[in-house]
């Protein structure tokens, strides 16, 4: 097994630090990855809003064009509007999915910001506790 060297709590204490803060830093990354995402997400939400609006304003009878590939291809309006329905569920539920995973990485981000102060205020207090020791033995 692995021994423990070292006698000094300072410097297993200044591990466990270095450890919280590594887990801190990944947490920020992935929340700013998520953000990204949502961003994405969110304009298309728009885009997709924005295109069902102008649906509603034509007639039935209105030809709508699709890009397949490079043509574009007629479609009844009832069809483009079903598409853009269905599209827009599908962001809902993908925004919904990483709204949540903010969430989560936000609130262990407190959790551990919390920890780590707790941490360094235990590490001065034995610093200072250390200090305090030498000065008595002089």
């Amino acid at each position: 097994g692995e021994k423990m060297t070292t006698n000094n709590p300072g410097k297993t204490m200044a591990t466990a630090v270095d450890s919280e803060i590594a887990s801190f830093q990944m947490l920020q990354s992935e929340l700013q990855q998520l953000r990204s995402d949502q961003q994405v997400l969110l304009s298309q939400q728009n885009e997709n809003e924005m295109v069902k609006q102008e649906l509603c304003l034509l007639d039935d009878d209105t030809s709508v064009y699709k890009m397949v590939g490079p043509v574009l291809m007629s479609q009844p309006v009832d069809d483009a509007k079903s598409t853009v329905d269905k599209r827009l569920e599908f962001i809902g539920g993908e925004l919904k999915k990483v709204e949540a995973k903010i969430e989560k990485a936000e609130k262990s981000s407190q959790e551990i910001a919390e920890k780590i102060q707790k941490m360094q205020g235990a590490m001065q207090q034995a610093a200072a506790e250390a200090a305090r020791v030498v000065a008595a033995e002089k």
